[in-house]
């Protein structure tokens, strides 16, 4: 509600404009009253109303008088003047001090005054909404706070100054989990969500698949937490808030989301998940040697853990694109996919989709090496090679994966490949052994053994063969290179 203020010598005056509206029907609250210029002065100064309807003429301190304290005190009331006499020199010493309008006793109306109201409420609320503007830089912050730390956080640093008339509003925070869509204030309201011309300010903000509607307001919306699911949209509502519980607010709303994140009738219940590092450590290792079986059964263990340490929706996102920033590490400058990560809704599709690009990304990678053929039994055999060189794996074994006899696999997998099934083989241990040396600590015995070799002197023997150093001697020159770069 906008605030009135009443100034008039005369009692009956001032009874009869505060009976002539229903003021509250048309958005504004008469907050006092007073009949001299000196106790309205006094008033004005503590409650600051929006708008002041003063008599000009009145004894002691007359309303030009009180008009130009209140401005001297740096009080932006609206101020609306009244006279009986059609005195031009006083209406022109009112309107030179800042008033509105100055209004005819003799010609009151509830007309009159309203076309009056309507105009200053129209100026008030241009007002509110520029300076409603400086808010966003208080979203920015709160949001950066909660991503930083999981959702949960409250915002730090040095407090954002905002204009009193903020300070005065109620919040109520619509948050909605849209992923990749977009969702208007209007659908909202179209859903039966929200409620149509409900506030004076209404601020969407939008990051990572995540939407918030700032609502503001001049009366109090109270009532339960609200959590729904409507047209795919799971959303929160919070309502009875204030500037100060705005990040407190916006939290709750969040956490809300989480039982819909992971589609069940309340979030997990938080407990110790310590080996996510490990387990990431594995699948780093199993995505550098290519291997898609084992990657899509450690990612699913990766987001199973999550989900058993209750971690909030925006957690597993975070650990999403930080999985995805390490695996673009190791594939040679692919782009981190965050439009994938931030436009899923639910644990269980952002972890479809994570399989669908990890397999795609080893898929291209073997491509772009050459590895694959446009044979689909070759390239099943060479995936399977590619994902268990450790194993004691023979060419029968991979005949019979193909189903084919071993001298039509041979002949078949040397004319689409140009080596034969060992040759691939050995080349392909031989690449991972190269990476164990330059990056592990192992011995070349312990790296034989992990690259699928029994016999580390016939693990030697070859790598001098093929690379032309002994093992001990690469990763020596490798040690080198490093350190003089």
């Amino acid at each position: 509600m906008w605030t009135v203020y009443l100034v008039e010598d005369e009692v009956f005056v001032r009874q009869a404009i505060r009976e002539i509206l229903a003021w509250e029907k048309h958005g504004f609250h008469v907050v006092g009253e007073a009949g001299t210029g000196k106790d309205a002065l006094t008033d004005i100064r503590n409650l600051k109303p929006d708008v002041v309807i003063c008599d000009i003429v009145m004894p002691g301190m007359d309303g030009i008088e009180l008009l130009r304290q209140v401005r001297e005190d740096g009080i932006p009331s609206r101020f609306l003047m009244l006279t009986a006499m059609s005195d031009f020199n006083y209406a022109r010493d009112a309107l030179q001090y800042g008033a509105t309008n100055y209004l005819l006793k003799l010609s009151l109306s509830d007309e009159i005054i309203l076309d009056n109201l309507s105009r200053i409420k129209g100026e008030l609320l241009n007002e509110l909404q520029r300076k409603g503007e400086s808010l966003y830089q208080l979203y920015y912050q709160s949001w950066a706070e909660k991503w930083r730390h999981g959702g949960m956080a409250e915002p730090s640093g040095k407090p954002i100054a905002m204009p009193d008339v903020i300070d005065s509003l109620y919040l109520t925070v619509y948050t909605v989990l849209t992923g990749s869509e977009t969702i208007s204030w209007e659908q909202l309201v179209k859903m039966g969500i929200a409620p149509n011309d409900a506030y004076l300010l209404i601020h969407p903000f939008m990051e990572a698949g995540e939407t918030a509607f700032f609502c503001w307001s001049m009366r109090e919306d109270t009532g339960p937490l609200t959590t729904l699911k409507i047209g795919g949209y799971p959303i929160a509502v919070v309502k009875g808030g204030t500037l100060s519980t705005l990040a407190h607010q916006w939290g709750l709303a969040l956490k809300q989301l989480d039982q819909f994140w992971y589609g069940e009738a309340s979030s997990p219940v938080k407990s110790s998940y310590l080996a996510e590092r490990e387990l990431e450590a594995d699948f780093l290792l199993c995505f550098e040697e290519r291997h898609e079986t084992k990657c899509i059964e450690l990612m699913d263990a990766i987001w199973g853990g999550m989900s058993i340490a209750g971690y909030s929706h925006i957690e597993v996102k975070q650990a999403a694109i930080r999985l995805a920033e390490m695996i673009v590490t190791l594939a040679r400058g692919r782009e981190v996919p965050k439009e994938l990560v931030l436009g899923e809704r639910s644990h269980l599709e952002l972890l479809q989709a994570m399989k669908h690009w990890v397999t795609a990304c080893i898929r291209k990678m073997n491509e772009e090496e050459g590895l694959y053929t446009d044979h689909p039994d070759v390239n099943r055999v060479i995936r399977y090679m590619l994902e268990h060189f450790r194993e004691n794996i023979s060419v029968k074994d991979l005949a019979k994966l193909a189903s084919m006899n071993v001298d039509y696999l041979s002949t078949l997998f040397r004319r689409k490949t140009g080596q034969t099934p060992v040759s691939f083989l050995q080349n392909v241990r031989i690449g991972h052994a190269k990476q164990l040396l330059h990056y592990s600590e192992w011995s070349v015995a312990e790296i034989a053994d992990q690259t699928g070799f029994t016999d580390d002197a016939y693990f030697i023997k070859l790598f001098k063969r093929e690379v032309g150093q002994t093992p001990s001697a690469y990763r020596k020159a490798k040690v080198i290179s490093d350190l003089s770069y």
